[in-house]
């Protein structure tokens, strides 16, 4: 009898990993980076609605915001670089939309050329 409950255990053992497949494990999320990828990738998956429209035509912007003016949940989505700000209510619904003056990144007042950058230095005499 012994010797069969070792047989069925170790071909138990020797066939377990084949089944491995057809088992399901949870995924294993370690470190800062994943855990923000698998955040943004749960968000985009649960996207409904119009949320879901804007952002298949506009992508991901960072600059969300979550107002709960008067017990009704707005979400605000700005987009800088197209000039639209779009309100969706609390079923993602689109409220309203409207354009901004676009902001063009890298023509700010304080970003000049390299080259050809002639400006006076006060105080510095050559």
């Amino acid at each position: 009898m012994r010797k069969f409950v070792w047989s069925v255990a170790l071909s138990v053992l020797m066939a377990a990993p084949a089944f491995a497949e057809a088992m399901y494990y949870a995924p294993q999320v370690t470190g800062e980076r994943e855990r923000k990828n698998l955040r943004h990738f749960l968000y985009v998956k649960n996207l409904d609605g119009d949320k879901k429209a804007v952002y298949d035509e506009y992508g991901y912007t960072p600059h969300r915001l979550r107002l709960n003016e008067y017990g009704q949940v707005k979400e605000k989505w700005v987009y800088y670089e197209h000039g639209l700000v779009f309100v969706f209510d609390q079923t993602n619904s689109l409220v309203e939309s409207h354009k901004i003056d676009v902001e063009k990144r890298r023509t700010w007042q304080y970003q000049k050329d390299v080259a050809g950058y002639d400006e006076d230095v006060q105080g510095y005499d050559e």
